[in-house]
């Protein structure tokens, strides 16, 4: 059990550093504005756009939500609904297992499908990579993470 968790844990933090990869990549700053400052877009912003970087807070970065939220300003896929549906099960992955311990998961395997095809999209749209990706989560499941 608690190598399941640990493994839905990582799933949800590695899709929250890959999009916090991407933005950054597309020159967005992830850091949050600091509350007192006057300029305060609630999202990440382009670096271009941040007039004084003392505006930004050091210590917090936009949450895995607001990537999410925001993501469609980067990539655009063929099929926005299922993209986001596979990031937002990640984000509950990261939350739930982050935050609750649980006793019991119910495991749906087109949980992972979903978060692999929108992690596949990540890679050919943003990174214009081909991602071989395959969550090992049931018996006799083989794992895969290589780039074509």
């Amino acid at each position: 059990m608690a190598r399941n968790i640990q493994k839905r844990l990582f799933i949800g933090i590695g899709t929250e550093l890959l999009l916090k990869a991407l933005f950054l990549k597309n020159n967005y700053c992830i850091n949050k504005v600091k509350k007192q400052s006057p300029f305060n877009p609630n999202k990440p912003t382009k670096f271009k756009t941040i007039i004084d970087s003392n505006q930004l807070n050091p210590h917090d970065t936009y949450s895995l939500n607001s990537l999410i939220d925001n993501i469609f300003e980067i990539i655009t896929p063929d099929n926005k609904s299922d993209f986001e549906k596979g990031l937002k099960i990640a984000k509950v992955f990261r939350n739930k297992e982050g935050h609750v311990a649980v006793l019991w998961h119910k495991i749906n395997r087109q949980n992972y499908t979903d978060i692999e095809n929108s992690v596949k999209v990540i890679y050919k749209k943003g990174y214009n990579e081909i991602l071989d990706f395959k969550i090992s989560f049931l018996k006799g499941e083989k794992a895969n993470f290589s780039i074509k």
